[in-house]
């Protein structure tokens, strides 16, 4: 059986293959160990699961056990304790006048490690920066340089859609390449960047959530440019409506008009 446990420190995502003798569920917080990491906690997201994704990692150890009072309080408090390693970093990198932002920090359940993530607009040498945060905090420390989206999921917001953004909230745990190709596919590149791009600057992520579906149907429609045929004679398609299943046609006699996809007729181009 495959356990899946997303890491409350990194977000990682590691496997168990081990029997779920816990009998544990999905949602559980669990204490489980690393090789070379010491005791972490996580949470069960997914169980006997076949298709394992490229990012994920097989675990280097073991569940230990379920989460008890004590372990959350302790976590709470890490929460607490990571603030105030925050204030205390952003002012060491002001006092540096390094060209950086720290925009989170998160202690390991452990208390020996400590992550700072950053954004800059340029390479920052880690070499003068981890020394004197370690100077300040007596742990160890990990810098990630985030990107535009990493930035906008820490920062957090709302999307054009009013509700909290999908990374923000946890709807979307790992972000997933986001294409031009689904923009074409759902029709919607006349509605114009600013609509398809989230705060980020990028692409929606939720334009990925009904792409499989808007392809299903697009098979009943005819290619854009392609010859037809309606009971008002032929024509060319100048704009699909996937979700209506309506075609807009360019007549040959009679300019643009608009049919449904079942009284539309496909014109084999000759060879």
């Amino acid at each position: 059986m495959n356990i899946g446990i997303r890491n409350l420190y990194d977000d990682t995502i590691l496997i168990s293959a081990k029997e779920n003798e816990l009998e544990l569920t999905l949602g559980d917080k669990v204490i489980f160990e690393q090789k070379d990491r010491g005791k972490e906690i996580g949470k069960v997201i997914f169980l006997n699961r076949k298709k394992l994704a490229a990012d994920e990692i097989i675990l280097d150890g073991k569940i230990l056990r379920k989460t008890n009072t004590e372990d959350l309080e302790k976590f709470e408090e890490g929460a607490e304790l990571a603030s105030d390693a925050l204030e205390k970093a952003r002012a060491k990198i002001m006092e540096l006048a390094l060209p950086m932002q720290i925009v989170e920090a998160r202690l390991a359940f452990d208390r020996e490690e400590i992550s700072f993530f950053f954004t800059a607009d340029e390479r920052i040498d880690f070499k003068e920066v981890v020394p004197k945060l370690a100077g300040i905090m007596k742990k160890r420390i990990h810098l990630t340089q985030l990107g535009t989206r990493d930035r906008a999921k820490a920062h957090g917001g709302f999307g054009i859609c009013g509700r909290e953004q999908c990374c923000s909230s946890g709807v979307i745990p790992k972000f997933r390449s986001i294409t031009m190709e689904m923009v074409k596919t759902q029709e919607l590149a006349m509605k114009g960047a600013e609509k398809l791009s989230g705060p980020c600057g990028k692409l929606l992520c939720c334009l990925a959530y009904e792409l499989e579906e808007y392809r299903k149907m697009r098979k009943n429609l005819p290619a854009w440019g392609s010859t037809v045929k309606t009971k008002k004679g032929g024509g060319k398609v100048i704009a699909l409506d996937i979700l209506n299943q309506k075609v807009k046609i360019w007549l040959t006699k009679g300019g643009a008009e608009t049919f449904s996809a079942k009284d539309v007729e496909a014109v084999e181009s000759e060879k």
